[in-house]
């Protein structure tokens, strides 16, 4: 069974993170000052601390730093948890020795796929260490692979919270207007949605039938949302379908999200996303075209919002996420971003090109 210790002085907290770990069958185990933690780890062996940033005594950072010392914790997974989204504060907490963060308010979906990840990847760590001597540069090759991996999959299970929250609130608003169908539809491709991104999280390679599927259940979701605001069309040939083609499982919903928050949702007519499927004798091509307020317009808004040195988050993700494609394929995943713009120079819309190797394997 594996065991967890939280450090946190916010009983609420401490709670719900029991109840959810719990159960799943975790051992859960829980302090709530620095220095009973240490002398907790220093007793006890635990295959996944939680740790909360802001510590009386000292700061959950500090304490992160002291744990990094002790010789049975150099490589325990540690997650911290902070109400904080401060770039700076990640900066700290990862320098400091942190495997990955959680913001408050906790959403238990997210708090599972991170810990079952981490888990996941600390059990593929020590029965690699176990293996002979005589295996050591095999080994070393396989714990890098496993660590981009481990960092693939948890990339795929932060869905974005906010969209979370949005298909929720409008699911409560269907139910608040008696708009009982509405609702219903929106329950069921909700829960649909969360199970399939659960257990694509645990996966490498989907088929690409797969990944089609999880696109309309999503764009649904957020047509259901928008309403008349959204309308959307994916393009994609039977013979293409039925060609076994395998991708890395929620590649393009990125993509297609960013297009909706930072183009549609600005518009004040009604948006559209056409999304083309085509093949090519090495790539997968996906052609994923909006006709929102364009890239340059919608910056300058979320700067108004959130602030000149706003920078997004979900891009650096996707970056991330391409970059370990490539490497952990040993193939070149790319993409490119179109401004569209009519016969006066006036943006109407994007377009994003997403290049996906063909022939990828297990």
């Amino acid at each position: 069974m594996d065991k967890i210790l939280i450090v946190d002085d916010d009983f609420l907290t401490v709670q719900q993170l029991k109840n959810e770990l719990e159960t799943y069958g975790r051992e859960v185990s829980y302090v709530t000052k620095a220095k009973l933690a240490l002398l907790r780890l220093k007793k006890d062996k635990f295959d996944l601390i939680l740790l909360d940033v802001k510590m009386p005594e000292f700061s959950g950072v500090e304490l992160l730093k002291e744990i990094r010392l002790l010789n049975n914790y150099k490589d325990v997974p540690i997650i911290m948890i902070t109400g904080n989204s401060e770039t700076s504060v990640f900066v700290d907490c990862f320098n400091s020795g942190a495997n990955d963060y959680i913001e408050k308010p906790i959403n238990s979906i997210v708090l599972l796929t991170r810990v079952n990840a981490l888990l996941s990847y600390r059990k593929q760590f020590v029965e690699n260490l176990e293996k002979s001597e005589q295996l050591n540069n095999a080994k070393i090759q396989i714990e890098r692979h496993s660590a981009i991996q481990y960092k693939l999959r948890n990339l795929v299970a932060r869905m974005n919270p906010h969209f979370i929250f949005n298909i929720l609130n409008s699911i409560q608003y269907h139910v608040l207007e008696d708009e009982k169908n509405l609702a219903l539809e929106g329950i069921s491709g909700f829960s649909k949605l969360i199970r399939t991104s659960l257990n694509q999280s645990e996966k490498n390679l989907i088929f690409l039938d797969e990944e089609i599927d999880f696109l309309e259940n999503y764009l649904q979701l957020e047509k259901n949302r928008l309403g008349d605001k959204l309308s959307y069309k994916i393009n994609i040939s039977e013979k293409l379908l039925d060609d076994d083609i395998m991708l890395p499982p929620m590649i393009i919903q990125p993509f297609i999200e960013n297009s909706i928050i930072h183009g549609i949702t600005n518009l004040a007519l009604q948006g559209k996303i056409i999304i083309d499927f085509l093949l090519t004798k090495e790539y997968l091509i996906i052609n994923i075209q909006d006709n929102g307020v364009g890239r340059k317009k919608a910056l300058l808004l979320k700067q108004q919002r959130k602030g000149q040195n706003y920078s997004s988050k979900a891009q650096s993700i996707i970056d991330l996420r391409m970059l370990m494609f490539s490497e952990f394929y040993n193939k070149t995943f790319s993409y490119e971003i179109e401004d569209l713009i009519d016969e006066h120079n006036n943006s109407i819309g994007t377009k994003i090109i997403v290049k996906i190797p063909i022939d990828l394997y297990e």
